[in-house]
């Protein structure tokens, strides 16, 4: 008898998997808790997700798809960085999103974002900072990195999720 093609789930195994969730509620405690005026602890939350999603990274960084996801993660950490914990946006770009809240102050955070509003003389890293707009993106103000985290997630879950062919032998 001859082979038949077969579809199998990979069995995928990610280390430190818990990182990635616990990473995300911290970065969503970072943007929408009621921290106080100081945006300090804020900041040190940003860079506290980051780290976690880098050691993340470091732990899976042979699968192509985790690697590609850890560039977007780097891409965005070095604005974060650069910019003392939040990520740059001008005043330029937040106001092509059409939703600039009425407390928006330079050197701030801009509230229910992860963005520090900077004049695009003080941003650091610019070219990586969030810069791009779109309607069709959630936060309306974007940047590279957010591209490539997504799309090394995206390729990431296709990775876990999309059965593979086999030849089976009878």
């Amino acid at each position: 008898m001859g082979a038949r093609w077969r579809l199998r789930f990979p069995d995928v195994e990610l280390r430190l998997a818990g990182i990635v969730p616990a990473a995300l509620a911290i970065q969503l405690i970072a943007i929408f808790a009621d921290l106080g005026s100081d945006d300090l602890f804020r900041r040190v939350l940003f860079i506290a997700s980051y780290l976690l999603l880098i050691v993340f990274v470091f732990a899976n960084v042979r699968r192509p798809s985790v690697a590609l996801f850890g560039v977007g993660v780097l891409l965005n950490f070095l604005p974060i960085i650069a910019n003392g914990g939040l990520m740059p946006i001008t005043p330029e770009t937040l106001l092509k999103t059409g939703d600039v809240p009425e407390d928006a102050r330079i050197g701030e955070w801009v509230s229910g974002t992860k963005d520090v509003l900077l004049e695009r003389d003080d941003v650091h890293l610019y070219f990586f900072s969030d810069r791009l707009t779109s309607d069709l993106s959630p936060s309306r103000a974007f940047s590279i990195g957010d591209l490539v985290l997504i799309g090394g997630a995206m390729v990431l879950l296709l990775d876990l999720l999309l059965p593979r062919p086999y030849r089976a032998t009878d």
